[in-house]
């Protein structure tokens, strides 16, 4: 199941407000903490989901719908779908099943068939309408939650990348915000979308690596700069403590230092990307 901010589906579905309004006065929202267990590999996710409209509500307590989790992790293949009963999913991994690049995609699921099914929470359009639901169906989605889980730092979760999606962010443009446990990369929703579409299409394939480049090697350039010039700001966050530890296993200065030279240390972090762009590789044959 993949998330499209412009999918039209033939009943109303409690979406985010920038995706639609098929229900106008209600919400669904789900906070997600990925966390690893201190000197192993292992990782725990834990989501907790915020519905507040009662006819949906009413069909989770009828046992017709379920709160869920798709996590997917492309790096090591993992696919795995979460269902409770309960708005909170709590769930252990064990090493190695999830790295790289993760993605949380939470949901509230038709557990069985809905026959002339009405909410009073629709928007007006659909104020005297009835539909027939089959079972499977979504009727609630929250944007995708994205993590980078680096399985080298045995101390915690390891270097975090979280992907925000931002109707402030101008087309073209992205932002980068320290300001939490996770790095968060803003962009534009329609940059958000594209930028998926490309990263999905190069999985894999040597031109991955100009996304890295273009992405992630300029964001941790300036998240490194950032906690040279303002330690005391940002040690109190989880990346802090990840990114300190990555630097120690390739021999780099710590986090605070004023001597480093970040745009170096930034290329070791990433195992030197450069060397793996397509025109740099193809030219040693």
């Amino acid at each position: 199941m993949k998330f499209d901010p412009a999918k039209a589906w033939p009943y109303p579905v409690l979406r985010p407000r920038a995706y639609g309004d098929d229900y106008p006065h209600a919400e669904f929202e789900v906070e997600i903490a990925v966390n690893r267990t201190q000197g192993t590999r292992n990782v725990e996710v834990v989501a907790t989901f915020e519905l507040s409209d009662p006819d949906l509500l009413k069909l989770v307590e009828k046992g017709a719908a379920r709160y869920v989790l798709l996590i997917r992790a492309t790096k090591t293949r993992f696919r795995e779908l979460l269902e409770s009963e309960k708005p909170r999913i709590d769930e252990r991994f064990s090493g190695g099943e999830l790295s790289g690049r993760v993605e949380v995609v939470p949901l509230l699921v038709c557990t069985r068939r809905l026959m002339n099914f009405k909410a009073s929470g629709w928007h007006a359009d659909f104020a005297k309408k009835a539909f027939d639901i089959e079972t499977g169906s979504v009727l609630a989605e929250d944007s995708p939650k994205e993590y980078w889980i680096d399985t080298m730092d045995e101390s915690s979760i390891g270097s975090i990348f979280e992907h925000v999606e931002s109707r402030d962010v101008n087309d073209g443009l992205w932002e980068c915000r320290l300001e939490g446990d996770r790095v968060k990369i803003v962009m534009s929703i329609s940059d958000s979308q594209r930028y998926k579409v490309a990263r999905e299409r190069a999985n894999g394939q040597p031109d991955g690596q100009y996304l890295m480049n273009g992405l992630y090697l300029v964001a941790l350039i300036h998240v490194l700069n950032m906690a040279d010039q303002q330690k005391d700001e940002y040690s109190e966050y989880r990346w802090f403590a990840s990114l300190d530890k990555r630097l120690e296993d390739v021999e780099c200065q710590s986090l605070g230092s004023k001597s480093a030279d970040r745009v170096v240390d930034a290329q070791k972090l990433l195992d030197l990307p450069f060397t793996k762009m397509p025109m740099i590789a193809d030219a040693e044959s």
